[in-house]
């Protein structure tokens, strides 16, 4: 408990609100993207093997026809769960969530704005109710959520500032993020190689052989690469690679520049809190117009 941050507390827990109703939406947008992929190459593979089947066994066949057909009504079902205005209902929440945590941490570092110890509290308050009215419509989706129960973060100064939030952001957040995504990305990369050499091989043997069963499968194989890349693409595995890393890379140069301000004035103090939620904001920004553009 901190003296004289009951505004800050009371933003905190509405950040933590915010943080949840997030990260349920992403969570749900995600199992959505998941079952459309498995629907789809569901429906493909059961698709080719009736084809295949049916003239050995007719029923095991129709069964594999009847689970193609559920599997390819499924997935545009599922697909609904991460249409866009749901992607845009998620971004926006998270960009609720991060000015929150943004305002608060500056507020408690008494940086910037926050300076005149007189206008702490309204200031946050003006700047926290002025981010929530823009999402009002958005509340729904907080419903029946409650804050988590936290201290506030143990912000002081500027010094607190950057153990709590600058090298956080940095080391914890936006340097593991962009190996993460570099990984996913080469994961399905290497997925769209390896459906393609399948592809290679049994036109191949199709071709060579005359094996019918084999060019059945091509289209099939075909289609569940471009599902694959397709998924891909939609969850923006490069292009958040590369938002994390530019990221990563602007807050190590702003935190070798405030190391080597010695001694350090108030302004710059003022200009590390600026700077440091300046790129966080505008990473957010940019990273919320990139999933909301498509």
């Amino acid at each position: 408990m901190y003296g004289g941050v009951g505004t800050a507390e009371d933003v905190w827990r509405a950040q933590s609100i915010w943080s949840q109703a997030a990260n349920r939406h992403k969570a749900a947008i995600g199992r959505a993207r998941a079952v459309t992929l498995g629907a789809v190459v569901t429906a493909a593979a059961l698709g080719a093997a009736a084809s295949q089947v049916m003239p050995h066994s007719p029923v095991t066949g129709r069964v594999c026809a009847f689970l193609a057909l559920l599997a390819a009504g499924a997935a545009p079902l599922a697909a609904l769960g991460a249409a866009p205005d749901r992607v845009r209902d998620w971004t926006r929440m998270r960009s609720v969530s991060e000015e929150l945590k943004s305002q608060v941490y500056v507020r408690l570092a008494r940086l910037a704005q926050y300076r005149p110890a007189d206008d702490r509290d309204r200031v946050l308050r003006e700047r926290a109710d002025a981010v929530l009215a823009e999402a009002a419509d958005l509340e729904p989706a907080t419903t029946g959520l409650r804050p988590v129960e936290r201290p506030l973060p143990p912000v002081r100064d500027v010094t607190g500032y950057v153990e709590a939030r600058l090298l956080p952001q940095l080391e914890r957040y936006y340097r593991p993020k962009a190996v993460e995504m570099g990984r996913r990305a080469r994961l399905v990369e290497r997925w769209g190689q390896a459906l393609a050499a399948v592809s290679v091989v049994l036109g191949a043997v199709a071709g060579a052989f005359a094996v019918e069963e084999a060019a059945a499968w091509i289209p099939v194989v075909a289609a569940v690469s471009a599902t694959v890349v397709s998924h891909g693409a939609s969850a923006r595995y490069v292009a958040q690679q590369v938002e994390f890393s530019r990221t990563a890379g602007e807050l190590e140069r702003l935190l070798h520049w405030w190391r080597g301000c010695d001694p350090a004035t108030e302004a710059d103090a003022d200009r590390l809190a600026e700077r440091a939620e300046h790129v966080v904001s505008v990473q957010n920004e940019g990273w919320m117009a990139k999933w909301i553009a498509d």
